[in-house]
Order: structure tokens, then C-alpha cells, then sequence
């Protein structure tokens, strides 16, 4: 059915100008907001930055100061653990129970290393690098020590070359004796002196080589007495013999023991 305009008056069409106002309004509002896309948020320049790895930092430029580790007096000879998977310097030859001494402990192993070679040099001992998987440390040992006054010797010797926190560790040591010491073997040598102290005894051992004029003067620690003996006697008449030289020049109890001894006396 077709609406003549002509006979709708003006008060007719008045509505329907205010209904049409509103809907054009709308529309128009709509195609505003869809002209424009919403702008994207990118990631702000210094944050990416941030989050980009660094692959030239090298942990090894890292200089951290080798260490000493000091056993607290009053506590028991730590022992080394036997199933180490990590070591250097140490040969297929057979072990045994044994000591050595402890001189560093270092976190890097390129370090470790380059102090084993001077501390071989100067020490003329074996000195082995051992990694303890508990402290993550590589440990350096010296020496192949049987008994405790053997590894009580050592200790003293490597204090006063320059070591002066090394102490004794129990551990594995090797069969064979280092290539830098001579050869040792059972035999006998005759004690003039004990003492507790180290010092009284190193002056009875300079006083005694001096009155006896004889090198082969040593100085056994077995705790907690230091001994004074001398000679490199193979068999107890050897010993037995000396007594009465030690007697002659003022030692009035001298008694032979049965210890190691050079196989090459001095």
C-alpha cells in the first residue's frame, strides 16, 4: 500500500523527524569508531633490551683468591674419601692406608693445577689434586706418608717452606715412595732424646749431630713426644754397637728402636 505524502500534514510527519534524528546520529557515531583501528602496544625498547642473553661473560675472569684450610685444633685427621672420581697426579700403582698433607683447596681447576707444579718444585714432593664432590673444591695433598710421625715430619717441613696452614689428612696413599726421597726399609736407630715440645727437640738434634759429628740425626714425632734418633741401621747389632759411642759423648740412657731408615744412609 503506497502512503500519499501529499495527505499527511505537517503535524503528521513531525514524529517521525524525531525518530530519524536519533537513528542517523548512531550510525554516524559507529562509522567514526570503526575508521580508526586501536593502536598496538609494543614492548618498550630499553625492557627488550633487558631480556636479550649475554653470551660474551665468562665465568673463568672471575678472580678468586686461593685459600688455605685450616684444621681446627682439637679435632680428629679428617680423612679424605677413598671413591674420589676426580683426580690428578695420581698413578694406576698400587695403595695403602695412608696421610698426606693438606695445603690448598680451590675453587677453579686451571689454578689448582699450575699450584701443584710450583708447589712440586718446591716442596720436591708429590703433590696430587683431588676434587671432593661434598665442597666442590680441587684439594692439593702432598706426599705418600705411613705412619702419623712420618706425615707429622712432612707437615713441619712444608710450614716452614712456605705452607704455614697445611695439616694432616688420612688418606690413600701410594705403595711405591715418591721419586724425589730415597728409598726407605725397616731397620733400627738408636733415640737419645724425647720431648713435647718441637723446638727443644730441634736444638738436641743440632746439639747432637754437632757432639757425634754425624749428619744422620733425625727428629720422629709420635704423638705427643718428639724423638731425637740417630743412624740408619740395618740390624740391631749395628744399633747396639753405636750405644756406647752415644755413651761416650754424654748420652746416659740411649735405647735402639726398630723404625724406617733410609736405605742409603747419609
Amino acid at each position: 500500500m503506497l502512503i500519499d505524502m501529499d495527505r499527511l500534514g505537517p503535524y503528521t510527519l513531525a514524529p517521525m523527524r524525531n525518530l530519524l534524528f536519533p537513528v542517523f546520529g548512531l550510525l554516524l557515531f559507529g562509522v567514526a569508531a570503526c575508521g580508526s583501528a586501536p593502536a598496538q602496544r609494543r614492548p618498550s625498547t630499553d625492557y627488550a633490551r633487558s631480556n636479550i642473553v649475554r653470551e660474551e661473560f665468562d665465568p673463568l675472569t672471575l678472580k678468586d683468591d686461593d685459600f688455605l684450610l685450616q684444621l681446627v685444633e682439637g679435632l680428629t685427621i679428617p680423612t679424605i674419601p677413598t671413591s674420589a672420581p676426580r683426580s690428578s697426579g695420581t698413578s694406576t700403582r698400587e695403595s695403602t692406608r695412608g696421610y698426606r698433607i693438606q695445603i690448598a683447596a680451590i675453587i677453579d681447576r686451571v689454578r689448582a693445577e699450575g699450584l701443584k707444579t710450583r708447589a712440586q718444585i718446591q716442596l720436591k714432593e708429590r703433590v696430587y689434586v683431588s676434587y671432593d664432590d661434598r665442597t666442590r673444591l680441587y684439594k692439593l695433598h702432598v706426599g705418600n706418608c705411613r705412619t702419623a710421625a712420618a706425615a707429622e715430619t712432612l707437615r713441619k717441613q712444608t710450614k716452614h717452606k712456605g705452607y704455614p696452614e697445611a695439616f694432616i689428612v688420612r688418606s690413600r696413599i701410594e705403595v711405591a715412595p715418591s721419586p724425589y726421597r730415597l728409598p726407605v726399609e725397616t731397620g733400627f736407630r738408636v733415640q737419645i732424646f724425647s720431648a713435647t715440645g718441637r723446638e727443644s727437640a730441634e736444638r738436641a738434634l743440632k746439639e747432637a749431630r754437632s757432639r757425634l759429628e754425624r749428619e744422620d740425626v733425625y727428629i720422629e714425632f709420635e704423638p705427643p713426644y718428639f724423638k731425637v734418633r740417630v743412624g740408619n741401621f740395618k740390624s740391631k747389632s749395628g744399633a747396639d754397637d753405636f750405644l756406647k759411642t752415644a755413651r761416650k759423648n754424654g748420652y746416659d740412657t740411649p735405647f735402639p728402636v726398630k723404625t724406617e731408615i733410609l736405605s742409603s744412609p747419609r
